[in-house]
């Protein structure tokens, strides 16, 4: 078992990662003098899947466990699902000293991470993740939160798990679509950590979609490792901490100006990927190479490359209102060379919009 352990202002936890990690959750949990009662959060697919194991887990080591569900899907991070699980833990007669767990990906850890940092507020927090976007990002650095009919995550808080269990066994659950999705984010950290990574990854990127997992641990383990030296630097992103937002810009602005319908998070930030270190060749000289490699990387995972049913002028509007911007710069992050990112580059409007425009062309 990997121990990794996260140093925040706010809180230090560890971050336990093994293949069948899952299945020491309760031992885990009651090492660290845990007691009480667990609210596992979860969704109707992953449940069928996983909750099962999670649950027997947790009793088998004295802990009362209680399970609430929700619907698979975005929509169920809103705040009138929030105000149904505050009810949900409150008839359950949940305390301080209890803990809710989130079992599931990015949705339901931002879901339920938001309700145990107001809940009482703050109960503690167990991140199980099940998805390879939130194994690798979302379930560590304590950002939670839900959506409102406008946009996504506007409101949320800072609130770092107690616990994180990361088990790259249960990606073999995962359908391939969503492994594939969850690819762009390890590519986005491949990018952020230097040539080798990157490079590394181009040559055996087939084991990890066979998910070879002498191959997937490491690789979800140093994407893990960055992420964790950002945030105990940055832990409330002031600063360093935007430079996980590399492709995130243009990324958030497909999702926007397709209605969070027409590209998956994933699918978005792909582009967004492309787009931003096409834009470090320009701003800072960046090899052309590494953008040609980038999309022949996307391509081969099966991760888009070309921008379809999504209108420029609807995406360069939608970046101009991300919560990021601010009214001078669109504060985008990009590459000096693999692995020096630079955050808050105010980049030309006509520099964005051709890059923009070539998603648009594909080549």
């Amino acid at each position: 078992m990997i121990q990794l352990v996260a140093n925040t202002r706010s809180r230090e936890y560890p971050v336990f990662l093994s293949e069948g990690a899952l299945e020491e959750t309760g031992k885990l949990w009651r090492s660290l003098g845990n007691r009480g009662k667990v609210v596992i959060i979860t969704d109707d697919n992953v449940a069928a899947l996983h909750l099962p194991g999670l649950e027997e887990s947790l009793a088998a080591t004295g802990f009362i466990v209680n399970a609430v569900k929700v619907q698979p899907g975005e929509e169920a991070k809103s705040l009138g699902k929030a105000t149904a699980l505050y009810s949900g833990l409150f008839d359950l007669k949940t305390r301080r000293h209890d803990a809710v767990c989130a079992l599931g990906g990015g949705v339901i850890g931002d879901l339920a991470g938001f309700v145990a940092s107001t809940y009482m507020r703050g109960v503690k927090l167990i991140q199980v993740p099940t998805s390879l976007l939130s194994q690798v990002d979302s379930s560590i650095g304590g950002k939670v939160g839900v959506n409102i009919p406008q946009a996504k995550n506007y409101v949320g808080a800072f609130y770092q798990p107690h616990m994180v269990i990361t088990d790259p066994a249960l990606l073999e659950t995962l359908p391939r679509r969503e492994l594939v999705e969850g690819l762009a984010e390890v590519v986005k950290y491949c990018l952020l950590s230097g040539d080798d990574f990157f490079s590394n990854f181009e040559f055996s990127y087939q084991e990890f979609l066979s998910l070879n997992m002498a191959y997937v641990e490491p690789v979800v383990r140093r994407c893990i490792e960055y992420k964790l030296r950002v945030v105990s630097e940055d832990e409330r992103d002031f600063g360093r901490r935007a430079v996980l937002n590399l492709g995130h810009t243009v990324g958030h602005g497909i999702e926007a100006a397709g209605a969070y319908q027409a590209y998956s998070h994933g699918q978005a930030l792909a582009l967004g990927l492309l787009a931003a270190v096409r834009l470090s060749e320009q701003v800072f000289m960046l090899p052309a190479e590494y953008g040609e490699r980038l999309w022949s990387l996307l391509g081969l995972l099966g991760l888009p490359v070309k921008l379809e049913g999504v209108s420029p002028d609807d995406v360069l509007t939608a970046v101009a209102r991300d919560k990021k911007a601010d009214d001078l710069s669109a504060n985008m992050v990009l590459l000096k060379s693999l692995g020096d990112p630079v955050i808050n580059c105010d980049v030309d409007a006509g520099l964005l919009r051709s890059q923009v425009e070539r998603l648009v062309r594909g080549d």
